[in-house]
């Protein structure tokens, strides 16, 4: 029997800190030894010549909604498939109960259940899921669905009195209980829940977008007549973002429950967690923003009702906000906040009653390399913790995910950071029928990865079957 599975040489290998020539050794799917000495090709089962390639950790796209537009089965087969080619090794999935999904109401302990029955054996990358508690029976069901490795809950503050997905203009859906109390009990039994275990890994994360703007400005808009997607970005203004995230920090504050800001898309937005960090210095916050946030804008895709998300695409000036602090170090994380949504759930002559979201877990790697690295010259060390370490991190799947260290698994991305392509629908596996990058030339691209040590994606092929696994945390 060999020594080891595989070896990995001649790459350019991205660590925590520098970028280093060096041999990974692989052995039983974890990273068993990494040196600038080489190793003798003998002691593998299998040799890999990564010469001319960037060797970065797998990608831990810890925003993305397997199973929101599409039957989660076959969700979960399509867009797993989709995250490898963009060097994604772990999916992180929010889901909740109600409308969408799974379509049904009730205890975690039944749909929670069935949604990994579903999930199992369709998966072609690693995954596990964040929920959303939608009464206090959920809430009560905290404490063993951290039992059964679900650490991120997550709070939606635009809930109450607006549709849950598609008509973002009326159609209250929520019971009066979902509020500011339920956010409260959500964060005051994370709080508790920290106190029962190491390193405190159970987190609440929230959409921040407060509804009461939301509906004011809907009148506003409509009244002066805007269309398309400036007038969701103005229904739906960076105002809504500020007062979310301070009335959301005012409870973590409280409760001592560490807070998630999610996509956070305006300078607005930024700013308000930084004035929450003078408010309440002691604060356990962390800050996260999307690729569409960083790239798109509403003028870019002003006709295209495929482009609309909550929160909204909005300017240049917000995109080069984020960026500014992203450099400076504000930003804990990028994700995709990838939802595949079916082209007949965007409706080309009604904004409104089109449904919110769109793919992106392909183009995690590709955008920050080209946009992130090349563009903005983060280095490739910050690329990696953006969207690899951070993520893995702040939820819990460290140092099992995320990580270049012996131990951890051997899950890789190898890039070739002179490969330039445009991107196209329909190249990445997606189920989706559009892309809202299509078009974009983007350089530096995964050409394989590697999931526990084996090969599952390479030059454009799905490699293998659906071997992901359901990641339990705290890993």
């Amino acid at each position: 029997m060999k020594k080891y599975d595989l070896l990995i040489k001649n790459g350019a290998v991205v660590l925590a800190d520098k970028v280093e020539a060096c041999t990974i050794a692989v052995k039983d799917g974890r990273i068993a030894a990494l040196s600038t000495v080489p190793i003798d090709d003998g002691e593998a089962a299998e040799v890999l010549d990564a010469k001319g390639l960037t060797v970065m950790p797998g990608a831990v796209d810890c925003h993305t909604h397997l199973g929101i537009y599409a039957p989660l089965d076959a969700d979960t087969a399509s867009e797993t498939k989709a995250a490898l080619t963009g060097g994604v090794t772990t999916m992180m999935s929010y889901f909740r109960t109600g409308a969408h999904y799974m379509n049904k109401t009730g205890p975690y302990h039944e749909i929670f259940k069935e949604a990994l029955e579903l999930t199992s054996g369709n998966a072609y990358c690693d995954y596990c899921f964040h929920l959303a508690p939608m009464d206090d029976l959920q809430v009560g069901e905290m404490e063993w669905l951290v039992e059964q490795g679900v650490v991120t809950f997550k709070y939606f503050m635009f809930y109450k009195g607006l549709n849950l997905g598609a008509n973002s203009t009326v159609s209250p859906t929520m019971s009066d209980c979902y509020d500011l109390g339920h956010l409260y009990n959500i964060m005051a039994e994370a709080a508790r829940l920290n106190t029962l275990l190491k390193h405190e890994p159970v987190s609440v994360s929230v959409h921040c977008e407060d509804d009461e703007i939301i509906k004011s400005f809907i009148k506003r808009v409509n009244a002066a007549g805007l269309k398309g997607l400036q007038a969701y970005c103005e229904a739906r203004p960076p105002l809504s973002e500020r007062i979310a995230i301070l009335k959301a920090g005012s409870v973590a504050n409280t409760t001592g429950a560490k807070l998630n800001v999610l996509h956070i898309t305006s300078a607005e937005a930024m700013q308000a967690t930084r004035d929450l960090l003078k408010i309440y210095p002691d604060i356990k916050l962390r800050r996260e923003c999307t690729l569409h946030a960083l790239g798109l804008t509403y003028e870019m895709l002003q006709g295209n009702n495929c482009a609309k998300v909550n929160p909204p695409l909005r300017t240049a000036e917000d995109n080069a906000a984020l960026w500014e602090a992203l450099e400076k170090g504000e930003i804990n994380w990028v994700g995709s906040d990838h939802a595949n949504t079916p082209i007949a759930l965007k409706l080309k002559d009604d904004m409104w009653g089109s449904c919110c979201g769109f793919g992106g877990t392909s183009l995690i790697y590709p955008f920050m390399i080209s946009e992130g690295h090349f563009k903005h010259g983060l280095s490739l060390p910050r690329i990696a913790e953006l969207v690899s370490a951070n993520p893995a991190k702040a939820h819990a799947a460290w140092p099992r995910k995320g990580s270049m260290e012996v131990g951890a698994d051997a899950d890789f991305a190898l890039i070739d950071l002179n490969l330039e392509k445009t991107v196209h629908a329909g190249e990445d596996f997606s189920a989706q029928e559009y892309n809202v990058f299509e078009g974009i030339s983007l350089k530096g691209w995964p050409v394989i990865t590697i999931l526990r040590g084996r090969k599952v994606y390479e030059n454009g092929k799905i490699v293998g079957g659906a071997t992901g696994e359901y990641v339990k945390r705290p890993c």
